[in-house]
């Protein structure tokens, strides 16, 4: 055998032989499609799932940061107002409440208490002070409304024994017992300035009507009648009205003064 002739058929073999494998890999390569890039969809995910994180801490921090702000609030209404029973629920809206706070000024602020009279009626207040701002004395609302609940039995209580106070399509009927017969008058709520009057609409005896302008009837209408105590925040009654359950007494002010409560 020839040397020379067989070393390079083996070569040529060999080269057949790499040229096989590398082929092979080509192949095995190609069927696996070109290599993917990166994955900006991901990143994009991570990114927004962050941002949303953060929002929500952020808006967890001006919650607590007005919660703190209507906790002190209502502790300073109720150490100033003594009428009340306990402290109020405050509610201070506007949103970012931080941002409005460092500028002084609250779109809207919401108060919800309850108070007793002198003569010991129960109240139920709301109040809703609309862009309050702070001055040098503390603060101002512009407007300033609020309604004042009390009681039908509460103040049918305060009449005697045997009186009913029931809130009939707008309007008050009054019972009670007249020589052991049912007298049944129905009234008109008025507001005369700071008193509030009663215009008799209706009345009957044991079922039978009478004429609502009989002079008794006025009388003891006027004897109901009942001056509103002072308001807070310096309101001015503005309206009365009944329901099934309460009279609401509303009032209004504007330029409205506040102590420093903030």
């Amino acid at each position: 055998m020839n040397h020379r002739t067989a070393r390079p058929d083996a070569r040529a073999k060999g080269a057949v032989r790499g040229g096989g494998v590398r082929g092979g890999a080509v192949r095995a390569a190609a069927a696996r499609g070109p290599r993917r890039p990166g994955r900006p969809g991901r990143t994009r995910r991570w990114a927004l799932a962050g941002a949303c994180a953060l929002l929500a801490v952020l808006v967890l921090a001006d919650r607590v940061a007005a919660g703190v702000a209507e906790d002190r609030m209502a502790g300073r209404i109720a150490a100033r107002q003594s009428a009340l029973v306990g402290a109020p629920d405050v509610s201070i809206d506007g949103f970012p409440f931080l941002w409005n706070a460092a500028a002084g000024n609250y779109p809207e602020v919401e108060v919800e208490g309850r108070a007793r009279t002198d003569d010991g009626l129960p109240v139920t207040a709301s109040l809703d002070l609309r862009e309050v701002s702070r001055t040098a004395g503390g603060y101002a609302a512009a407007t300033a409304r609020g309604q004042f609940k009390v009681p039908l039995d509460a103040l049918a209580a305060k009449r005697g024994a045997g009186v009913r106070l029931t809130g009939r399509d707008g309007r008050l009927e009054i019972t009670r017992s007249f020589m052991g017969v049912p007298l049944v008058v129905t009234a008109a709520l008025k507001l005369t300035g700071d008193t509030v009057t009663l215009e008799p609409a209706a009345a009957s005896l044991g079922g039978r009507p009478l004429d609502p302008g009989n002079p008794q009837i006025a009388a003891a209408l006027r004897a109901a009648e009942r001056k509103i105590p002072e308001l807070p925040l310096g309101l001015v009654p503005s309206g009365i009205s009944v329901d099934a359950g309460a009279v609401t007494v509303r009032g209004e002010a504007r330029e409205v003064a506040l102590a420093d409560t903030a």
